[in-house]
């Protein structure tokens, strides 16, 4: 079918504006990002996990509680032969304010999450809540919400404990609840003094 110059160029408007109109429609249907009461900060050490990384970013990036403004993250990179380094950066450059990549020689998960530490001390980021979050790891959208929500109404907590599911590779089974301290969180929402932490 052949059109005339005058009627491609408005049946190209009319699905340029179909198209205006449709990302609008759907911005409504866009998941809401809500302001926490605190920040938080997670200390990632990082070996070797190329393969995960883009999941673990995006978990955190795609919180309900909004990433920009409430969540950073440190990145230790442990000596990694991979490409985990390259990963890391092409985050960090889109969100420079949040992330932050350091590198050490290997030496262990332990050393590594403890220059992040030590860089928190020493840049005095002025964030109360850190979390380990291993880079193999992902997140619920609603973890930082939740945590954040059950902060916001217990004012004299000092560590806070979830529940982990492990998601297996290569099996039939995807995931399942097997941690060895899953009894622990069959209560929804436990609170306990730290005098008697051992007894529970």
């Amino acid at each position: 079918m052949l059109l005339k110059a005058k009627h491609k160029k408005n049946i190209s408007f009319f699905f340029k504006s179909l198209l205006i109109s449709l990302q609008n429609f759907l911005k409504q249907f866009k998941p809401k990002k809500y302001k926490a009461y605190n920040k938080y900060i997670i200390v990632s050490a990082v070996y070797n996990v190329e393969k995960y990384l883009d999941d673990f970013f995006k978990s955190i990036i795609n919180q309900k509680l909004d990433f920009k403004s409430n969540i950073h993250l440190i990145c230790v990179d442990d000596g990694s032969t991979d490409n985990s380094a390259n990963i890391i950066k092409k985050y960090q450059k889109k969100y420079p304010k949040n992330i932050i990549y350091l590198y050490k020689e290997n030496g262990g998960q332990a050393s590594a999450r403890n220059l992040g530490l030590k860089y928190l001390k020493e840049n005095d980021l002025n964030i109360l809540w850190v979390t380990f979050t291993d880079p193999d790891d992902f997140l619920d959208r609603d973890y930082f919400y939740e945590v954040d929500s059950f902060l916001k109404k217990q004012n004299n907590i000092a560590m806070v404990a979830t529940n982990i599911i492990f998601y297996r590779e290569k099996r039939k089974i995807l995931y399942k609840d097997t941690h060895a301290l899953n009894f622990k969180f069959k209560r929804q929402k436990s609170v306990y003094d730290n005098i008697k932490l051992n007894e529970n």
